[in-house]
């Protein structure tokens, strides 16, 4: 076990520079093979971020040992700054072992950025947008032991520091003293976690399920500041229709016990709730669910359409008596690595709000 970790360890380094470099010499051959790196330049602009710029990168490969039958391990790497002087830099990474007995998956990351925050529930209202400054590290491990194929266990790790938090002068954090979290703090949880995966390809399934639970709890002897539970379920599902005509559903069911930062509550505007703004809708505990019809157009061009509807609430009693919102949207994507199944992702989500543009790599779900 510390030997594999030692391996992922070493991988994300060499392999994050690499995406850096775009070059894949710097990686050791006799740590990884099959490498392949796709390395794309990012330009956007918004009112509240300015001009950003930045570069949006992905490696696959296989450590060594390891079957080209197997799933690959992948690395992404996203770095962007803006003309205000914001900056975001995430690395999610998924390695797999032992002929995929042992999965690894997380998040390395460092972030300084504006978030919105409209209040708690669905009666928030889109008036009372506010913007607030975040400045944190994220750390994000989970390791899994298979038992049996297609089913794992595992542990989890959580760490958000919170260094510097900068609501707006006089606006809902600043004025509002219950808010949890609106002065920062470090989240710092541990967890059990089970899954079932038996999708035919990580990166565009055309079949199989997806059903991961975990269950976090902050740990102060870790040095959380915060007292608190979540659970999540996870529930996917992937069809094909006819031909490459793939159907994929995403049932998502999220509970936050009382004591969670406001930061980490459950809120619709997620890569399954494409078309809310980011963090619209916030609360204790999240029901969505999200489909999406994807479907060839020419070559490496392919296309979707995908609907959500969700809610959040305080109390799981109030699931059936509270509203749902939906949206709706479509999208292209380019498939880079043909062997693989990578591709960039360009959607368009609408809700009664109006509407969003995502431009990431591989699918939402």
């Amino acid at each position: 076990m510390q030997k594999n970790i030692a391996r992922i360890l070493f991988v994300l380094l060499t392999g994050g520079c690499c995406l850096l470099h775009g070059q894949s010499q710097q990686v050791e051959e006799d740590t990884i093979k099959n490498l392949r790196l796709n390395v794309l330049p990012v330009v956007f602009y918004t009112p509240e971020t300015g001009l950003g710029y930045g570069a949006l990168g992905l490696s696959t490969f296989r450590l060594k040992g390891e079957k080209t039958t197997t799933r690959p391990s992948s690395v992404q790497l996203g770095i962007t700054f803006t003309s205000k002087k914001q900056f975001l830099m995430f690395m999610p990474y998924e390695f797999y072992l032992d002929e995929e007995r042992w999965r690894f998956k997380g998040e390395l990351g460092y972030y300084k950025y504006f978030y919105n925050y409209y209040g708690l529930g669905m009666d928030s209202r889109e008036e009372d947008k506010e913007l607030y400054t975040a400045d944190f590290p994220r750390f994000r491990l989970a390791a899994y032991r298979e038992l049996f194929k297609g089913f794992s266990v595992g542990l989890g790790y959580e760490f958000d520091g919170y260094n510097v938090l900068e609501p707006e002068p006089n606006g809902l954090l600043d004025a509002t003293a219950d808010i949890i979290g609106k002065d920062g703090g470090t989240i710092s949880n541990i967890g059990l976690l089970a899954l079932y995966d038996t999708r035919d390809n990580i990166f565009h399934p055309t079949k199989g399920w997806y059903i991961e639970g975990v269950f976090y709890n902050s740990a102060p002897w870790l040095g959380s500041d915060f007292t608190y539970r979540k659970f999540e379920l996870d529930t996917r599902y992937y069809q094909r229709i006819k031909g490459d005509i793939i159907l994929a559903s995403n049932l998502f069911f999220g509970n936050r016990s009382s004591g969670t930062p406001f930061q980490d509550l459950n809120y619709l505007g997620t890569k399954r709730t494409r078309g809310f703004d980011n963090r619209r809708y916030l609360d204790k505990n999240e029901i969505s669910l999200a489909t999406e019809l994807r479907f060839p157009i020419y070559r490496r061009f392919k296309g979707a359409v995908f609907g959500a509807s969700g809610t959040v609430i305080p109390s799981l009693s109030q699931a059936i008596n509270t509203s749902y919102k939906s949206a709706f949207g479509g999208g292209f994507r380019y498939i880079v690595n043909k062997k693989e199944g990578t591709r960039l992702r360009v959607d368009y989500g609408i809700s009664s709000e109006g509407g969003q543009f995502y431009f990431t790599i591989n699918e939402a779900f």
